[in-house]
């Protein structure tokens, strides 16, 4: 999939709850943090927790979930809020389970989709 800016690939999905203060970060790579503004405006703003969500579970979610874990953010995630694809190892369904058993154990905290608020990261 070609994630190129501008196209209709990169736009949002239309069932997000988006609003007119939310802020956003054009990523090109793995990583929310890399080569952005991401942890600027979180400085800014006195943010220390995160809610992940995002697609490419094994790719972009996890890179970011590892990087926000290791600058000290306390990072959320409702269970299945990330996306991917099968590949040739395992099903998509295999590969968000295994990546999640990883994620609850050591970097974030699971919470319930009616405790969630707003998603933070759009990956």
């Amino acid at each position: 999939m070609n994630l190129t800016r501008g196209t209709i690939a990169w736009q949002l999905l239309s069932e997000l709850d988006v609003r007119e203060e939310d802020l956003y970060v054009n990523k090109t790579q793995l990583n929310a943090f890399y080569q952005t503004d991401l942890q600027s405006l979180l400085i800014q703003r006195q943010g220390d927790e995160l809610e992940i969500c995002g697609a490419q579970t094994e790719y972009c979610v996890d890179t970011t979930i590892k990087m926000a874990h290791g600058f000290g953010y306390r990072l959320e995630m409702v269970p299945g809020a990330s996306s991917t694809v099968d590949n040739k190892f395992l099903t998509l369904r295999q590969t968000i389970q295994y990546f999640e058993e990883i994620w609850e154990q050591n970097f974030l905290k699971f919470i319930s989709p009616d405790l969630q608020s707003k998603c933070n990261i759009i990956n």
